[in-house]
């Protein structure tokens, strides 16, 4: 009679692992994304003139739009690939949550992207535009962060669940 040795699996115990080693990045992935889609319902950009200022959210221009569904894209593979046990699919959430990531980026390096989206769907022309806002200062504010946090959350998650899906 043989004893086991310590720290060995058996054959037995290895069956419920299977499929299950991205399990634990995928849930980080998944609050990653539906941090990124709250952030875009969030105050992306602050506009001040003389001592007042309003916000504008994430959802009252076109790239807020493509964050929430990016994002909510990325954290529905992210469930999709736990549900299923298939790594490749939550692997596949860092593509949407790469693009909510790109959108992020834009809008923080330039902060005048929000209000002009938002006031050319409410049909001004260019000139009226770059002339209405050379009145305020702009500055970027905390819901354009939160979407970056979440998006670049769920971008690792995605890259982990690819290379522990690889690892098993």
């Amino acid at each position: 009679m043989t004893t086991p040795v310590y720290g060995t699996q058996h054959a037995q115990d290895a069956g419920p692992q299977i499929g299950r080693a991205h399990a634990a990045v995928s849930y980080v992935g998944i609050a990653g994304g539906v941090l990124a889609a709250i952030g875009s319902a969030l105050a992306w950009v602050e506009l001040s003139i003389g001592g007042e200022s309003e916000t504008l959210k994430g959802t009252e221009g076109d790239d807020g739009t493509f964050v929430i569904v990016a994002a909510l894209l990325a954290a529905a593979l992210f469930v999709g690939g736990v549900v299923a046990r298939k790594a490749v699919v939550s692997a596949a959430a860092a593509v949407p949550a790469l693009v909510a990531l790109v959108f992020g980026i834009l809008n923080v390096a330039d902060a005048e992207r929000l209000p002009t989206q938002k006031l050319e769907g409410e049909g001004a022309s260019s000139a009226e535009i770059s002339e209405g806002l050379e009145m305020f200062d702009i500055s970027t504010s905390f819901g354009v962060y939160v979407v970056l946090v979440g998006a670049l959350v769920a971008v690792v998650a995605g890259v982990m669940a690819f290379l522990k899906g690889r690892s098993a």
